[in-house]
């Protein structure tokens, strides 16, 4: 069963939902704060496949309510999601100015993670030595989304029992980090994503669920494994991580 790990369906429409989600397969859809927790919750009522992560991303850490992380912990005591998602830091140009509250909120979502035994979908961009420090002192069980770095960083998560989610951006011709990161590690490392519709393959005017198509094709073209066998191995990896009921 092919295994989507980090999407966001509530950014599609109706129609495209309806069209794209495969009864056949199962998502896990984040959330990126308070303002859509409800629906990304709601989302896994009316599709029997499709499996909640709820948190704070990194982005959006200005825009919560003061009391968001008591929120967020209430939520977890009356419906526990899958996971804790999309949570993490960006330390990018346009980010680095909530540093100090991004690291606030991440801690204190990691703090929950621990306290309900829930594994984390991981944004991180620009703050790898701030993220694998907190990362070693909660050792929670998760993904590393969308990781392009060297195969020396991608190590040190690799070592504290974290996966590397691989979406549609290993198609691109120019993106050899991906590929690196593929043929070094093997597929017993990664897990796949769409992260549809943020990520768009080349040539294409949008992103979409099905894009997690061309990213097995070529995980098998660069494993130099079966499509088939791609898609078993990346399923075993989810499924030891997220406990998909």
């Amino acid at each position: 069963m092919i295994v989507d790990t980090h999407c966001h369906l509530d950014m599609l429409t109706p129609l495209s939902l309806h069209a794209e989600i495969d009864s056949a397969r199962r998502y896990l859809t984040m959330s990126t704060g308070v303002q859509n927790w409800h629906t990304v919750s709601n989302l896994c009522g009316t599709h029997a496949n499709v499996f909640a992560a709820l948190g704070i991303h990194p982005w959006f850490v200005a825009s919560q309510p003061a009391d968001a992380i008591s929120s967020l912990q209430r939520l977890l005591d009356q419906n526990r999601p899958t996971a804790l998602g999309e949570i993490g830091l960006d330390f990018s140009s346009a980010h680095i100015a909530q540093r100090h509250e991004q690291l606030r909120v991440f801690e204190a979502q990691l703090v929950l993670a621990k306290e309900y035994a829930l594994p984390v979908s991981l944004h991180v961009i620009k703050a790898h030595a701030q993220m694998l420090a907190l990362l070693k002192r909660y050792r929670p069980a998760g993904v590393v989304h969308s990781l392009g770095a060297s195969t020396e960083l991608a190590q040190q998560y690799i070592d504290l029992g974290l996966k590397i989610g691989v979406n549609s951006l290993v198609v691109r011709d120019n993106a050899r980090r991906y590929h690196q990161l593929v043929t070094h590690f093997g597929v017993e490392a990664i897990v796949l994503e769409s992260d549809a519709p943020n990520i768009v393959l080349p040539g294409a005017k949008s992103g979409h669920l099905y894009d997690i198509d061309a990213t097995i094709a070529r995980i098998a073209q660069l494993s130099g494994m079966h499509n088939d066998d791609v898609i078993s191995l990346t399923e075993h990896n989810a499924q030891q991580i997220f406990h998909f009921s």
